[in-house]
Order: structure tokens, then C-alpha cells, then sequence
């Protein structure tokens, strides 16, 4: 990675050999909102599996943590000496400018109460006493971008938490 970010500030040189410009892109995950959600709609695919519809919502307050953000580091860009950021983010925020890796992280949501979650703290579906789900979309809060690590860990606690309740009822 540092190989590739060196590579891309070398290029942007000018002739004289000094840097004039450097774009960067932040990945940011958005604070858990309970108005985005994924349904199921009536259309089937070629299964006959109906297909989803996925309504996420990014607010008006992520974009505005983003922009602070680049204006942290814009006054530490400047107070470094290093040159002046121009932000990439409008104030008011707009849409338009959200590249993102989609992680849709919460959509069935870890919590003791049914009403305020899709599974309990085992992963457990609250409804269904033989269907867990494992992934980022139990998370409770978005901590940062590519989960994989907490999802992997989380994925193991499940498999230990499975494997010792078949060995109970084999007890």
C-alpha cells in the first residue's frame, strides 16, 4: 500500500518538483440508522427467491463528521507546512460525493430485546431457535471500514458457542 500511495504522490509533481496537487478519499463508515433497512419485495429471481429491497440511508450528520474530518486534517496539513487541503465535501453535504464499499452493517442487529434487534447475543434469529447469522450486519455500530477481522472473530465465538451446546445434548 505504501508503495502504491508513493507511487500516485510521485505523480503528482510538476515540473519544478514540487507537489501540486494530492486527492485523497476517506472510507467511513455512518452512524446505525433505524429507518435503513433490507426487505424482501414481491418479484422472484430464477429460483423463485423473492428479491430484496435495500433502503440505506447515509444522514446529513455523516457527511458532516466527514467534512470535519477533512478539515482536521487540512489544518494539519497547514500547520505542518505541508500546503493547504481544499475539501472535498460541500457544506451543506451532498450525496453525490459518497463512494463507498457498501458495508450495510447492522441490518439484523444484535440485541436481548426482539423489538430492538434480529438476534441475541449467541446470533441467534429471535424467532427461529435453529437459524444464526454470523456478519457484520449483527453489529450494533459500524467501528470502521473492512470488518473482516471482528466478523471473523465473531464467526468463531459462534462456532465455539455451536459446537458446545451439540455437545451438551449429546451429555
Amino acid at each position: 500500500m505504501l508503495t502504491g500511495l508513493a507511487r500516485h504522490i510521485q505523480r503528482q509533481f510538476s515540473g519544478s518538483g514540487r507537489i501540486s496537487a494530492i486527492t485523497f478519499k476517506q472510507d467511513a463508515e455512518q452512524a446505525p440508522d433505524p429507518d435503513s433497512r433490507v426487505t424482501l419485495n414481491d418479484d422472484v429471481d430464477a429460483l423463485g427467491l423473492r428479491r430484496i429491497d435495500l433502503d440505506w440511508r447515509v444522514s446529513e450528520q455523516d457527511m458532516l463528521s466527514l467534512r470535519r474530518t477533512h478539515e482536521l486534517i487540512g489544518r494539519a496539513f497547514g500547520s505542518a507546512g505541508l500546503g493547504r487541503v481544499q475539501l472535498g465535501i460541500e457544506n451543506p453535504p451532498s450525496l453525490d460525493n459518497v463512494y463507498t464499499g457498501y458495508h450495510h452493517m447492522g441490518t439484523t442487529r444484535m440485541h436481548d430485546d426482539p423489538r430492538q434487534g434480529v438476534v441475541d447475543a449467541n446470533c441467534r434469529v429471535h424467532s427461529v431457535d435453529n437459524l444464526f447469522v454470523a456478519g457484520s450486519s449483527v453489529f450494533t455500530t459500524g467501528g470502521m471500514a473492512n470488518p473482516t477481522l471482528t466478523i471473523t472473530a465473531l464467526a468463531i465465538r459462534l462456532a465455539d458457542h455451536l459446537a458446545d451446546d451439540a455437545l451438551m445434548q449429546l451429555a
